[in-house]
Order: structure tokens, then sequence, then C-alpha cells
């Protein structure tokens, strides 16, 4: 993963957010990551993410 885009329904769920990301992402493989608040496209929907990755040939 080069780059992730997180967009969260609700700011307030930043913290929980972060714990389940820390636990997904291996230890020193993080991409550059920005967060941002936002109407997401259906209203159940509390996380949307864009992640940019490439392959090594």
């Amino acid at each position: 993963m080069l780059q992730a885009v997180i967009w969260l329904a609700d700011m307030a769920d930043f913290d929980e957010m972060n714990d389940v990301w820390d636990a997904w992402v291996p230890e020193g493989a993080a991409p550059t990551r920005a967060c941002g608040e936002a109407k997401l496209a259906d209203a159940n929907l509390r996380v949307e993410i864009i992640v940019t990755a490439a392959v090594a040939e």
C-alpha cells in the first residue's frame, strides 16, 4: 500500500477507527494516510477507505 484516504461519517469515530487500522496494518508498513469527515453515499456506512497500492515486479 502506498496511500490511504479514509472518510468517516463522524469524526467522533476517529479513535475507534485508529484502533482497527492499527490492528489491520502490519507494524512498520503503514502507508501515507489522510482522514476526513464526509457525508457518505449510504447512511448505514460509517467509513470509506480509498487505497492506492502497487505490486513490485
